[in-house]
């Protein structure tokens, strides 16, 4: 069984509703994510991540590569 998927476009089911991807939600332009980083998380070397705020942050995040938080 394969986990990707491959498509050129995604597009949202309900009028005005956005695409939802996991905690991102992509709208007319904008990322909206949660304001809480939950659980623990990893950036590991080689990767980049950013956490832009006012963010809360109930777990661990554990970094080996670059994290920006703006």
């Amino acid at each position: 069984m394969s986990s990707e998927l491959k498509v050129d476009t995604v597009s949202e089911k309900t009028t005005d509703n956005g695409i939802a991807v996991d905690s991102f939600k992509l709208k007319d332009g904008l990322m909206v994510n949660s304001s809480t980083i939950a659980g623990t998380q990893t950036v590991a070397s080689g990767e980049n991540a950013m956490i832009i705020g006012p963010a809360n942050i109930t777990g661990t995040i554990n970094v080996s590569g670059n994290l920006s938080i703006l």
